[in-house]
């Protein structure tokens, strides 16, 4: 496939453990769950949010979960506050410099942030900040939205302002998983594209792309989060800024993750994938009649829309 042509199935998962128990493992076995999602690269970052220092480690490299990370890496990634991603390249070629999380340390701090999606004004915010002096590491669009969330938060008074700012900025599908030194976030775009959903076990809490990563660690559904919501998760509770929302009637889906990208057994705002394509299977044949003995999907994911059919 030409590096220029749209792909834009990542998995992200996040975690913070209020209790503040290491949870890389955790996040390993996410993103084994939302492997499907992705197969090129990954990796998983991680802070600890009582520590003074604020760092935040990570490791990343192209190859399958189970591949990139053994016991030793998972265990040297200590932190109660981290997150994780498995890359399906959308914007930039398959490198390693292209794996995320990515992380940024800038005047305030450090940001990990993890990304699902494409921008369609990636070419015009790149090129500005290029004017401005900025030196990228990588091809993605990841990256360009990294970049403005960090020069906001340099004129802001918080970093959820500071992401606020930054999706008035960008354009595209996009759910994103930033952690600062104590704060795990979620945002979803206006028009609630690529999903993202909440989930708790004990006293951690989780986003992830797909609910299919709750039940892997074994955590309970919350709820979706909602188009254009920014989340932040604290040792103080949960918040919620709807500030970018739009009007439900100018909402859409990517109708793609019910199609293919998404897990059968995963539940996407509330519908579950798995009776989706049976439906759609259904749908087709009703449109589409044959007369046939068999009935095949290929790939393994249309298997179920045969069914339907």
């Amino acid at each position: 496939m030409k590096e220029n042509e749209l792909k834009e199935a990542c998995g992200i998962i996040g975690i913070y453990d209020l209790d503040k128990n290491d949870i890389s493992k955790k996040i390993y076995y996410g993103l084994l769950a939302l492997q499907h999602r992705g197969q090129e690269s990954c990796g998983i970052a991680v802070s600890n949010s009582e520590s003074n220092e604020n760092d935040i480690i990570y490791y990343k490299d192209k190859g399958l979960v189970s591949q990139v990370f053994d016991k030793e890496k998972i265990s040297n990634l200590k932190g109660n506050l981290g997150v994780g991603h498995v890359r399906y390249s959308t914007t930039g070629s398959s490198t390693k410099e292209n794996a995320q999380p990515l992380v940024l340390n800038y005047i305030k701090g450090t940001l990990a942030v993890a990304h699902n999606g494409n921008l369609v004004n990636t070419d015009n915010l790149k090129n500005k900040l290029k004017r401005d002096g900025a030196i990228f590491h990588t091809t993605t669009d990841s990256e360009v939205i990294a970049y403005y969330i960090a020069k906001q938060r340099v004129k802001t008074k918080s970093i959820e302002e500071a992401i606020l700012k930054t999706m008035k900025i960008i354009k595209g599908a996009y759910s994103l998983i930033v952690v600062s030194p104590e704060k795990l976030i979620g945002v979803r775009d206006p028009y609630g594209f690529k999903p993202l959903c909440l989930g708790k076990k004990n006293n951690s809490y989780v986003l992830a792309s797909e609910t299919c990563a709750l039940d892997t660690i074994d955590a309970t559904f919350i709820r979706n989060i909602d188009p254009g919501e920014i989340v932040t998760i604290t040792k103080d509770g949960i918040t919620s800024n709807k500030e970018n929302s739009i009007s439900e009637s100018r909402r859409g889906r990517c109708i793609f993750e019910y199609i293919y990208f998404a897990r059968e057994d995963s539940y996407l705002d509330g519908i579950s994938v798995y009776n989706s394509r049976i439906k759609a299977g259904m749908l087709l044949a009703k449109d589409f009649y044959v007369d046939a003995d068999i009935v095949v999907g290929v790939p393994e994911s249309g298997n179920t829309a045969a069914k339907g059919y």
